[in-house]
């Protein structure tokens, strides 16, 4: 287990733009605002947006595309460091017109429009390493 221990540093709203992508969007935030570790949630809507799953047992995302507007009911994650530049990693729930959920790991969405709130954490940072076990790219330590 790796346990990591943070004060509350700043916290920065941001209104992103139109027609960007989201997650792109988040992470320049977290960039321009010097966050090496962190935590945010956006509200909002998307017109067309990219989710996915982990395949636990081949070691492969697989992303669903959904190419219609979707009201971002809830998105949330973490922003840590991986080969030297602050990397986010998204979980999100999106409703249609009908209000039927989809959800999962955001890969790419293009904003209608979002807000999020991004939360500073001060200590030693996050630094997301290899995992062979799950191949995926799990926190580790400081560089």
């Amino acid at each position: 287990m790796h346990v990591g221990r943070f004060e509350r540093g700043k916290v920065i709203m941001a209104r992103l733009d139109y027609g960007t992508d989201i997650v792109e969007g988040i992470c320049e935030v977290a960039r321009s605002a010097g966050i090496k570790t962190g935590v945010f949630s956006a509200i909002g809507a998307l017109q067309r947006a990219e989710v996915g799953y982990y395949d636990q047992e081949t070691h492969e995302y697989h992303g669903n595309v959904i190419d219609q507007p979707m009201e971002l009911v809830s998105c949330s994650g973490n922003i840590s460091i991986r080969d030297g530049t602050p990397l986010i990693h998204v979980h999100a729930a999106l409703a249609d017109r009908d209000g039927t959920l989809v959800g999962g790991h955001l890969q790419s969405g293009t904003i209608f429009a979002a807000e999020v709130c991004v939360q500073d954490l001060e200590g030693d940072f996050l630094v997301r390493e290899h995992d062979p076990t799950t191949d995926l790219f799990l926190w580790g330590g400081p560089d």
